[in-house]
């Protein structure tokens, strides 16, 4: 069983040019971008080397790096870490770094530009972080035709673009492969056919309507989205059909995480289905959204958070067990009805489960 640290050992040494970059070069890619770096990558287009960030990053923050947040892979710092280091990975230059979060607007975004050695540019944007404000947005996708941080990957790829030449690859993981998707979707035609392919690392699908649009069918046939065999986050909503499933080593909230998906040199093990658990989710969550309205559903998203923010926390790291206990005693307070209620207690039910495997993992 080979992970992303034996795919670094393989083809670290081997440059683009030697072996082309693949879906595995893709997610280390779209993970680069996870860290905030704020007041050490420029907000301008002027690129710096991957060394030169991470002197940066690392001598701000330490050998270890920066605390990511619950749910990021501990591995995402030791990754960066070793790729100047790598002949495949050393000539990377970075630019164009942005992160924001506005509660009042229920908007986090963050992006920035990879350029490869042959000049090809990868506008990475990064999922959702550990702020409770990105999640709830996050579940807004569901409810609205545009979020805030859509419509910034949006402004953020026709600015990369008209500033820097050559071909695009855009993409992300988690949230940032449903922004990666809905940017290169909505970009103009002169953008459109800059972009060799897109990709989505286990994101959330999207409402039925934008599979229909022109502009996505314009780049339907570059998008890669990959779902692990045991996805929950890239089973929300939509999917259009034949995405890539691929073999994952852990399931739950682990699945998510791409350094638990198996490689080869090439890319990564393919599944042949979902896992029965994945399935159920899916069902089970697309009959709930499916017997609610939009108006229902904001409702569900609105009270659900507000729940969690009655607790004192801010993120996903201020959620102890002990606040979650407290947000079922909040929520059965409620004069809501019961099916609502119902429903939030199962959620975080079901989050105290996750968040201890994560703690004992």
């Amino acid at each position: 069983m080979a992970l992303i640290f034996d795919y670094l050992d393989w083809r670290g040494d081997v440059p683009f040019s030697v072996s082309p970059f693949n879906e595995i070069d893709n997610y280390i890619i779209s993970k680069i971008g996870t860290p905030d770096y704020t007041g050490l990558l420029p907000r301008s287009m002027t690129e710096i080397p991957i060394r030169d960030l991470c002197d940066r990053y690392f001598g701000v923050y330490g050998e270890e790096g920066r605390y990511l947040g619950l749910l990021a892979s501990p591995r995402i710092n030791p990754m960066i870490k070793r790729l100047p280091d790598t002949v495949r990975f050393g000539e990377l230059k970075l630019s164009g770094f942005v992160s924001k979060i506005i509660p009042s607007e229920t908007e986090q975004f963050s992006a920035l530009t990879v350029t490869l050695p042959d000049g090809t540019r990868y506008v990475s944007f990064r999922g959702t972080d550990d702020n409770l404000i990105a999640w709830k947005e996050n579940l807004l996708i569901a409810v609205r035709e545009t979020v805030a941080a859509q419509a910034d990957a949006l402004d953020y790829l026709i600015r990369a673009a008209s500033e820097l030449d050559g071909p695009i690859i855009v993409g992300g993981h988690s949230k940032g492969g449903n922004l990666a998707v809905y940017a290169a979707a909505n970009a103009p035609k002169e953008i459109q056919d800059r972009i060799i392919c897109v990709y989505n690392n286990d994101g959330p699908g999207f409402r039925q309507e934008f599979l229909a649009t022109e502009g996505y069918r314009a780049i339907r046939s570059r998008v890669q989205t990959l779902l692990p065999q045991h996805s929950i986050v890239g089973t929300l909503l939509t999917q259009d059909e034949g995405f890539i499933i691929v073999r994952s080593t852990k399931s739950g909230i682990g699945a998510h995480d791409g350094f638990n998906w198996e490689t080869t040199p090439k890319g990564f093990v393919r599944c042949p289905k979902l896992s029965r658990g994945s399935r159920a989710f899916e069902e089970s969550m697309t009959t709930v959204l499916e017997k609610m309205d939009d108006e229902e559903r904001l409702d569900f998203i609105e009270e659900l958070f507000e729940v969690l923010g009655a607790t004192g926390a801010v993120t996903l790291t201020d959620l102890t067990d002990h606040k979650l206990s407290s947000a079922i005693t909040i929520v059965n307070s409620l004069r809501k009805g019961s099916k609502t209620k119902k429903f939030i207690v199962e959620i975080i039910e079901k989050t105290l489960k996750e968040f201890s495997q994560i703690r004992n993992n």
